[in-house]
């Protein structure tokens, strides 16, 4: 089986960071500044474990508690305490759950919580955490515990807050919700949610990494976010966001192929087999319903023959390829293709922990239109590729590089690691080969074998240790840098330098056209007599003779 080509990454936006995110963050840092936080929950998206981590908030702790990346270690002071939330654990990977906290730790993160927003045992624990972290002495019947959710967009904020207040004071929601990135636009008021001791918690609108990054690394992080639903869609080609994510099933499916079904490369006669390799190749196309031998390597052709088997036709039979790229991201975002973790965090543990039952395309499912809204795309993207730059090889770290942004930082690449993966296959399961809904338990045993591997933690620990540590060093160069600034705000910067010029080359203009119309009003006709004022109207001559 051919190796999977590198994704070519087009000319995406460096971020989106647009108005309300600019003023939620600036409230935030004057309620940080006037110490009226005790505490900050920063949720995460468990799939995005490190591309979820926002410059943004560790500047802004790193400037006022001498804390977090960035920061310098003369600062001191008491400053607002934070605890990391990793929501929508449910869709990752359990398997990198220990390991990534234990590298956390040594990057001196140690209030770490992985949950699920659904699940009251999980919400009660963190809200257990969250009181045991901002506990103070009250002063007054009056003073309360004040604390504040913030994170990405679409991270989960608002849903952590309405599980907290579920099962701390046993109400119904207060924040709306919504899987649209970008739904919370403003501070909520304080909501209650413990009652003793009095905890009271503020809701922020998601607040976007001001800077992704240049090159591949900013272009391949805008790409997961938008997977996962943390950047609003219209900002992309419509086909763009379906073709990155068949790219990701095709790196499962060769690492899969490859011998990484339990967390360590087998012996090269195995993963040659071709009867393994055709076990894969098959469970894809049968999980997705599809005739086999469907080509994976042609987007337009694969989501034909989807469309196809989703009853998605339009006028003239032609199948609806934009309606089977939405289905198809629509199901990774609810956990039908497995359970994933898209940040690089090494091979260790590939294909593991898939336990989450993928739905089966009916022979003849009608088609229902999963958004029903939609949008103008406010630019259009080029399609420039982007050249690929060989991450340098070093030897001191035996593992894989997870992403091109770890690959550029980090260095850890393998000598058996394939050459052609820019942002290496740091994708973490197989989405379908663990999935087997509808397989009875009495069939074969062998096919079985690949969708239930234990990992040891021996294999996992290095690589997820040596990749958080990269990406910390990239954070802290990013967050100690100019460039954390906002590209849209340099861009409405330099849009209203232009405006500013153009007014006042149009107010010159203007007052040479006035110099040179007075000029003109007093020059001789072409009759060689001096040019006259306008007699004045009739009306105007009755009202003088009158006075």
């Amino acid at each position: 089986m051919a190796p999977v080509p590198p994704f070519v990454f087009p000319t995406l936006p460096q971020t989106w960071y647009i108005g309300h995110m600019h003023r939620a963050l600036r409230e935030i840092t004057e309620m940080v500044q006037k110490r009226s936080l005790d505490l900050i929950i920063e949720t995460r998206d468990a799939r995005v474990p490190l591309t979820s981590i926002n410059p943004a908030f560790e500047r802004l702790l790193a400037e006022q508690t001498g804390k977090g990346i960035g920061s310098n270690l003369n600062l001191t002071g008491l400053g607002t305490k934070r605890l990391i939330v990793y929501n929508k654990t449910d869709l990752a990977q359990d398997c990198f759950r220990e390991p990534l906290k234990r590298a956390l730790a040594h990057q001196g993160e140690e209030n770490v919580l992985f949950t699920d927003a659904r699940t009251d045992e999980g919400v009660r624990k963190l809200l257990r955490t969250a009181i045991k972290l901002a506990k103070r002495p009250l002063n007054g019947p009056d003073d309360k515990i004040v604390m504040l959710v913030a994170g990405m967009p679409n991270v989960g904020k608002s849903s952590i807050l309405n599980a907290l207040r579920r099962t701390g004071v046993g109400r119904g929601k207060a924040a709306s919700t919504s899987s649209e990135p970008g739904h919370t636009r403003r501070l909520s008021t304080v909501i209650k949610i413990a009652t003793s001791p009095p905890v009271y918690i503020y809701d922020t609108p998601g607040i976007m990494v001001p800077y992704l990054g240049k090159g591949v690394y900013g272009q391949e992080a805008a790409m997961k976010l938008a997977l996962t639903g943390g950047i609003k869609e219209s900002l992309f080609e419509k086909e763009l966001v379906g073709e990155y994510l068949l790219w990701r099933l095709r790196l499962r499916h060769e690492m899969r192929d490859e011998g990484w079904s339990n967390g360590a490369p087998l012996p090269p006669h195995h993963y040659q087999d071709q009867s393994l390799t055709s076990f894969f190749a098959d469970e894809l196309w049968r999980r997705l319903a599809l005739p086999s031998g469907t080509p994976l390597e042609d987007p337009e052709e694969f989501y034909s023959a989807l469309a196809r088997r989703l009853s998605a036709m339009q006028r003239g039979g032609i199948p609806d390829t934009d309606f089977a790229g939405r289905w198809l991201i629509r199901a990774f975002r609810e956990g039908k293709l497995g359970r994933w973790t898209l940040d690089g965090l090494g091979r260790g543990g590939e294909a593991v922990d898939d336990d989450k039952e993928m739905v089966t395309i009916g022979e003849g499912e009608l088609k229902k239109y999963l958004w029903q809204r939609t949008e103008e795309r406010s630019s259009f993207l080029s399609r420039d590729p982007v050249p690929y730059e060989e991450p340098v090889e070093v030897v001191e770290e035996p593992v894989v590089a997870g992403s091109a942004l770890e690959a550029a930082h980090a260095s850890a690449r393998p000598p058996e690691a394939p050459p052609t993966d820019p942002t290496g296959p740091d994708s973490t399961s197989d989405p379908l080969a663990s999935l087997d809904a509808d397989t009875p338990a009495s069939e074969d045993s062998t096919l079985a074998a690949p969708s239930t591997p234990t990992v040891p933690a021996s294999i996992i620990e290095p690589p997820v240790s040596s990749n958080v540590a990269a990406y910390y060093r990239y954070l802290h160069r990013l967050s100690s840098s100019a460039d954390l600034r906002s590209a849209n705000q340099t861009r409405k910067d330099e849009k209203a330098g232009k405006k500013r010029q153009s007014e006042i080359k149009f107010k010159a203009h203007e007052a040479l056209r006035q110099q040179k119309k007075a000029r003109v009003q007093g020059m001789p006709s072409s009759f060689g007599k001096a040019r006259r004022p306008p007699p004045p109207k009739a009306g105007a001559k009755r009202r003088k003779s009158r006075k």
